[in-house]
């Protein structure tokens, strides 16, 4: 496992098939708050390289970008998914979400919440996205149109997601991040849940893009491998 941030990272990207781009806090010296800095790592020569915020932006919010963010005031720290149509769902960590029409029009905010527990995180899985309910134990698909529940894997009286605090996906799996130590995975296909063979410290977040994994900790961001 190689290191490749010492700083604080609040938001990854998947860039293109070995490319990611991670998102890091760097502090204001001579203000109050904090800065970032936009980077891609590329997997197959271990290089790093800074783009501009705009490409972050493209990226994660589509075509109106500008206007969405603008809006958004913090758009770093929010989940979000691009739809078909070119809107934009938005949820953060306290699930307050929004959602945005192709034109990054504003048409809908409110909290995301499930039995009144806040969810948070988004992970696509086709026309559905996946979150997680901390205080639920559990993992929520939500079909994209509606923002309606599809089904729930795992309860607050099981032990099947032990106080859920990140969720991300691939193509077969997706990942929920537990007890800031732990890994499970859902199989996309059967619902069946396993673990990730390795555990980890300190755990904030864990991506997974192809043979390679993205792990956050408190101390920064690793790069691990098959």
């Amino acid at each position: 496992m190689i290191k490749i941030s010492n700083r604080e990272i609040i938001d990854v990207l998947k860039f293109s098939d070995d490319k990611v781009i991670l998102v890091e806090k760097k502090p204001n010296l001579n203000s109050v708050g904090y800065g970032v800095n936009y980077f891609i790592l590329n997997f197959s020569t271990g290089e790093k390289e800074i783009i501009t915020k705009d490409a972050y932006l493209l990226k994660k919010y589509g075509t109106n970008r500008k206007k969405i963010a603008e809006k958004l005031g913090n758009f770093v720290t929010p989940s979000a998914v691009v739809m078909p149509d070119k809107s934009v769902l938005v949820i953060y960590p306290t699930g307050e979400t929004g959602l945005f029409d192709s034109e990054g029009e504003l048409v809908k905010d409110g909290i995301l919440d499930y039995n009144g527990s806040p969810v948070s995180g988004i992970a696509v899985d086709g026309e559905c996205f996946w979150s997680v309910c901390q205080k639920e134990n559990c993992v929520i698909r939500y079909f994209t149109d509606g923002v309606k529940v599809d089904i729930r894997v795992g309860t607050a009286e099981q032990n099947t997601f032990p106080n859920p605090h990140f969720v991300s996906s691939d193509d077969e799996y997706v990942y929920v991040c537990c007890d800031h130590r732990r890994v499970r995975k859902i199989d996309k296909n059967d619902f069946t849940v396993s673990d990730v063979r390795k555990t980890y410290t300190d755990l904030m977040g864990y991506y997974r893009f192809g043979k390679y994994a993205i792990i956050i900790k408190h101390d920064g961001a690793y790069c691990d491998k098959d």
